[in-house]
């Protein structure tokens, strides 16, 4: 019953993130981040590394599926196998909310080698897009702003689960 209730969460939260990412695309700001960092924070590296691929590569079926899409899968799966073995702390958290946007850009910034094999290229098409993973780190505090609210669900959900 339990292996049950795990794949439904993984599913229905895997649900809200690509529906985040879907409403409010287009900026680089959705919540899609945060609900992957907390599936690893709460329910292990397994949940969070099958949450982050996911929510790529089902957000890419409907916004388009590219050579960015293996990248966006390794960026958002390695932030929730990260996120389990971070220690439960606040400060780290919340460093983790920024730093994970920045990570998620310098990993995509691999994709650029498919583009051009000049490294001098690649460098400076990952520092033209700094801003958009300011976005996104910005994005990811923002959203850490409910966090006291998700806390709640993920720990209420955690509990039932009988994960610690």
């Amino acid at each position: 019953m339990l292996r049950v209730r795990k794949i439904t969460l993984l599913s229905l939260l895997t649900s809200a993130a690509v529906a985040g990412r879907l409403l409010i695309h287009g900026v680089n700001i959705q919540p899609a981040t945060i609900i992957i960092i907390l599936t690893g924070w709460f329910f292990g590296w397994k949940m969070g590394l099958i949450e982050g691929l996911m929510v790529a590569f089902l957000s890419d079926l409907i916004l388009g599926l590219g050579l960015w899409t293996p990248f966006q899968m390794a960026a958002w799966g390695l932030i929730g196998l990260i996120s389990s073995f971070l220690p439960k702390k606040k400060l780290f958290y919340v460093g983790w909310l920024a730093v994970s946007g920045y990570l998620f850009g310098l990993i995509m910034a691999c994709s650029y080698f498919l583009m051009s094999s000049n490294i001098w290229t690649v460098i400076s098409m990952y520092l033209s897009g700094l801003f958009f993973d300011t976005y996104h780190a910005v994005g990811n505090l923002m959203f850490g702003l409910l966090s006291p609210m998700l806390f709640k669900l993920f720990r209420k959900e955690q509990e039932s689960l009988k994960i610690k």
